[in-house]
């Protein structure tokens, strides 16, 4: 496939294809790059980015290696719809990259070989992605154990968490994955105490409602970027553009916290 109609496939943003086009990367400095990716990643990543521009650099690379991943997905019998999809979620991580930055690229350059790989899939709203578990786990009859293979929730940016498609997502999954693993999620939107800063209507507690809830932590402020755009140290430079930014910066203001839950998907639930 040529990088222009995975451009057009993906919706890359036109200013972002234009500096990706101005690169000028030698064919065999991209297979030694490739080379590299394959074979040691740390290595790539610092290798990239030792690049004065290495954000468009990375979606360079990732780009030329999606368009090599479609052979893959038509051997393999997986649609083009999904194939898009998929990669569209390059598209949603340059916007990212631009918001924060002010520059177009990928910054969230460890999140893509998966992608690559066809580890993960976006199937419907959501994205599944087969991996070994992490962490330990038991609820129920359900035990998982580090290492055991898990298939993992994501869940993407810019669309409503409507409970109707997140179900539906999830019968696209079972008919691709199966059921025979367990399927888990660690997200901000898994935290239990959002029922604090959510109305009872809200889609996220219907979506937490899917899982069992048996961990949650405070590793990462995922949520406050997630709600703002940015983590801030200073609550007050928090926007209260929104309902749920109004209500989060208040009750953090209250010394509340926002974290992660680690849930198990019920496939009785909904």
């Amino acid at each position: 496939m040529e990088l222009h109609r995975f451009f057009e496939g993906i919706r890359m943003m036109p200013e972002a294809v234009r500096q990706v086009g101005r690169l000028h990367i030698e064919e065999r400095t991209y297979q030694r790059i490739k080379a590299l990716f394959q074979r040691d990643k740390k290595k790539f990543y610092t290798t990239v980015l030792r690049q004065p521009d290495f954000r468009i650099c990375f979606l360079y690379y990732f780009s030329r290696m999606g368009c090599e991943t479609y052979e893959r997905y038509q051997e393999d019998g997986i649609g083009e719809r999904i194939y898009w999809d998929t990669f569209y979620d390059l598209t949603l991580w340059c916007e990212n990259c631009f918001r924060e930055y002010g520059a177009y690229g990928i910054d969230q350059y460890d999140w893509f070989f998966r992608h690559i790989e066809c580890r993960l899939f976006r199937l419907g709203r959501l994205e599944f992605e087969r991996m070994e578990s992490e962490w330990a786990l038991k609820y129920g009859r359900t035990e998982i154990k580090k290492g055991d293979t898990v298939i993992n929730v994501h869940i993407p940016q810019g669309e409503r968490l409507e409970l109707a498609a997140v179900r539906a997502s999830c019968e696209q999954a079972f008919s691709f994955w199966g059921k025979q693993y367990p399927y888990i999620c660690h997200s901000w939107l898994l935290y239990p105490e959002l029922s604090r800063v959510l109305g009872k209507e809200s889609n996220i507690l219907g979506f937490q409602k899917l899982f069992r809830i048996v961990q949650v932590d405070f590793a990462e402020r995922e949520a406050e970027w997630r709600i703002y755009g940015k983590i801030q140290d200073d609550l007050e430079l928090y926007q209260e553009a929104t309902s749920l930014q109004k209500k989060a910066k208040e009750y953090l203001r209250d010394g509340g916290a926002l974290g992660n839950g680690l849930g198990i998907l019920d496939f009785s639930a909904g």
